[in-house]
């Protein structure tokens, strides 16, 4: 049995297992899918705000509103130092390392704050949430996106069973109990006005080379670390199936529902 477990440093020591999932969503969607243009119509910019972008990931989201021209500080908060050095490197964006729970910014530094797609891995969601709400101006606006409880169920079972062969597990550090339908409950414990808007998709692969590589890229959330030494075994066994369901279903495609919520917190 492997002694190797993933952990939220391992994963985003890199930024290529995120760059695989975001390209993959943004191209094998069923409908048309853009969470980014979501969080912007919610949190209605004029251009001149101050932004801070919590667990920021490769920073893209703030480099579109720079390249947009806008104005107003933006800053990438992250607990990994090569997000945090993705964000440094794009002009007009301030990278911050830190965490959720405890953000080195001031109260009401902000008058808009975002955390997208994050949740999942901080230990204690609503100290986080308090954390937005604290460093938000009043009047100022939280935006929290997470994923449904079943997204991309169908891969993520199918690494894991292949892991689970090797005695691996998925580990509780890289996903918690924050989802679309737990993250209202929580905002309402930290707001007093909070809205939402459910998006619901599918990704849908008519080839298996996508699906493999969106499989890999998922491998550290079921279980599989960076440096197992089961690892190639593993994505190779996973690869071997996917190319089997193929061949076994010929012109069918492989069709795994997804969604996401966008809530929307005023501070008062």
């Amino acid at each position: 049995m492997s002694t190797s477990t993933p952990s939220l440093n391992s994963e985003y020591f890199s930024t290529t297992p995120l760059q695989v999932r975001i390209d993959t969503h943004a191209r094998y969607s069923e409908h048309p899918d853009d969470p980014a243009a979501a969080v912007l119509e919610v949190l209605d910019l004029a251009g001149t705000e101050s932004l801070a972008d919590i667990g920021c990931g490769d920073a893209r989201f703030l480099a579109h509103l720079a390249e947009r021209g806008h104005s107003g500080r933006l800053v990438n908060v992250d607990n990994s130092a090569a997000m945090v050095a993705a964000a440094t490197a794009i002009p007009g964006v301030d990278g911050v390392l830190g965490e959720a729970t405890a953000l080195p910014l001031a109260d009401r530094e902000f008058d808009r704050t975002t955390a997208r797609h994050m949740l999942y891995h901080v230990p204690d969601p609503v100290a986080a949430l308090r954390e937005f709400r604290r460093i938000t101006r009043p009047g100022g606006r939280v935006v929290v996106t997470v994923n449904h409880a079943r997204t991309c169920t169908r891969t993520g079972e199918l690494v894991v069973s292949h892991a689970q062969a090797y005695g691996l597990e998925p580990v509780a550090e890289l996903a918690n109990s924050v989802n679309s339908d737990t993250l209202p409950e929580m905002m309402a414990e930290v707001f007093t006005t909070v809205s939402i808007a459910r998006f619901d998709n599918a990704l849908v692969f008519d080839t298996a080379p996508p699906l493999i590589r969106l499989a890999h890229a998922m491998a550290s959330f079921c279980g599989v670390g960076t440096d197992s030494p089961h690892r190639d075994a593993i994505l190779a066994d996973v690869a071997t199936d996917i190319h089997r369901w193929f061949a076994s279903n010929p012109g069918q495609v492989w069709r795994d529902p997804k969604g996401y919520i966008v809530a929307t917190g005023i501070v008062e």
